[in-house]
């Protein structure tokens, strides 16, 4: 299937990763560059594209993980002569799982992309989205885990009340979770995207019914986050994985929200990384015209410069 995403901040990602691997001597072995996050597999392949257009860094390999075993199915598929020319290998795996492989192999680069791809959104029957009618499932890997629907069939109001705050930064948390908790009672628990979202928006004061964005919104952040456990696995990323990454390379992730964001910030600064931007970079306006998913995407760069203690 071809993909319909468009991946964010190309350019200065890709530049950042490649910059470590051009200060290597001409005699340098073999490095990899590893893209935790392949989904739609726009990153991967602007990385192998920059990687051919140098004799001196066509050596370098890619290694390219996703835990959803569609997007690994579809990029074998797209990438099948780049595998076969031994330039790039494609795994399911978590984040979490690669703190050994990363430790095995020289590695000069990492990337990360928060978000959800395109093409996960757009699917109807992962439950991603309330603007796709679908089962609410919300699981990158539909092998594991629970559902949405199965994880709202048990937790305890106070923690949904807390993700709801925590993970969605919702300021109706407890009307929400209190509506959620109360369908539950009456045994008309929301199966699909559509009732939960139509749920939420009758649980919120009719003012906040028609913002800016959608009254769901925060609360699809916040289930999609605990139903996957992202920032269990970004925190494992943060403090485990980009240690065994080589001195001198370049870790850069990019993420769409506030918490992930000063997650990322605060991991680089304790883990001895060394920002290569005061800032996050953020996407331009004509990208984000482009691409609107685009609009809160912040990039950070940071290099390897401590060895782990």
């Amino acid at each position: 299937m071809a993909t319909v995403h468009v991946p964010i901040l190309v350019g200065p990602m890709i530049e950042a990763l490649v910059t470590p691997l051009l200060n290597l001597t001409a005699d340098a072995e073999s490095h990899w560059i590893v893209d935790c996050t392949l989904g739609g597999g726009g990153h991967t392949a602007a990385l192998l594209k920059r990687l051919s257009e140098r004799r001196e860094l066509q050596k370098h390999k890619i290694l390219a993980v996703d835990r959803d075993p569609s997007a690994v199915v579809a990029a074998r598929t797209r990438f099948a002569r780049e595998i076969s020319e031994g330039r790039l290998q494609v795994i399911q795996s978590r984040m979490s799982e690669l703190v050994d492989w990363v430790a095995e192999h020289p590695v000069m680069g990492l990337m990360a992309d928060l978000g959800f791809s395109s093409d996960q959104i757009e699917s109807g029957e992962r439950g991603l989205s309330f603007m796709k009618e679908g089962p609410l499932d919300m699981r990158l890997n539909p092998e594991e885990g629970q559902s949405c629907r199965e994880f709202l069939a048990v937790v305890r109001e106070l923690d949904l009340v807390k993700i709801l705050r925590e993970y969605g930064e919702e300021r109706f948390a407890g009307r929400i979770a209190g509506a959620i908790i109360k369908s539950r009672r009456e045994k008309n628990l929301p199966k699909t995207t559509s009732e939960l979202a139509h749920l939420i928006t009758r649980a919120v004061p009719p003012a906040a019914r028609h913002g800016r964005i959608h009254a769901a919104t925060r609360t699809f952040q916040a289930l999609r986050i605990a139903v996957n456990d992202e920032l269990e696995e970004l925190d494992s990323l943060l403090e485990r994985v980009i240690l065994r990454v080589k001195i001198g390379g370049c870790i850069a992730i990019l993420s769409f929200h506030s918490l992930e964001d000063r997650k990322v910030k605060f991991g680089f600064r304790v883990n001895g990384l060394e920002p290569t931007t005061k800032k996050p970079i953020e996407p331009s306006e004509e990208e984000v015209r482009i691409n609107p998913r685009a609009r809160s995407a912040k990039l950070r760069l940071a290099i390897r410069v401590e060895e782990n203690t």
